[in-house]
């Protein structure tokens, strides 16, 4: 189901590697970036996989609560996974801007936001 939409949209597989290629600053997951851009690159990926699962159980609660059809414990049950995803994803986007502002400040010798 998933690879149909994703051919429909004219993504190749050289396409996907060449983006992650662009991703990791070359031509293999090292490339030209030091140990210390590599490892903030591995941990953003990490965080935007651990992000979309965040949004994948937040669709999930969202199904619950739909099927739940008046009972009160399935829809409590629903509201809490929603709830959990919803602190996660605000938990994921604040690690995300903490990982963001170190490695611009301390490894690439930036300001962090420009500031």
């Amino acid at each position: 189901m998933f690879s149909g939409a994703v051919l429909a949209q004219g993504v190749t597989n050289s396409q996907l590697f060449r983006d992650l290629g662009r991703k990791f600053g070359g031509t293999g997951p090292a490339g030209r970036t030091n140990v210390g851009g590599l490892i903030t690159q591995v941990i953003e990926i990490l965080l935007l996989v651990s992000g979309g699962l965040a949004v994948v159980f937040l669709i999930i609660g969202g199904i619950q609560y739909v099927l739940s059809r008046g009972n009160e414990e399935a829809a409590t049950a629903a509201k809490k996974t929603m709830t959990a995803a919803v602190f996660g994803l605000v938990i994921i986007i604040m690690a995300y801007a903490i990982v963001f502002i170190v490695a611009e400040t301390l490894i690439k010798g930036s300001g962090g936001l420009g500031i």
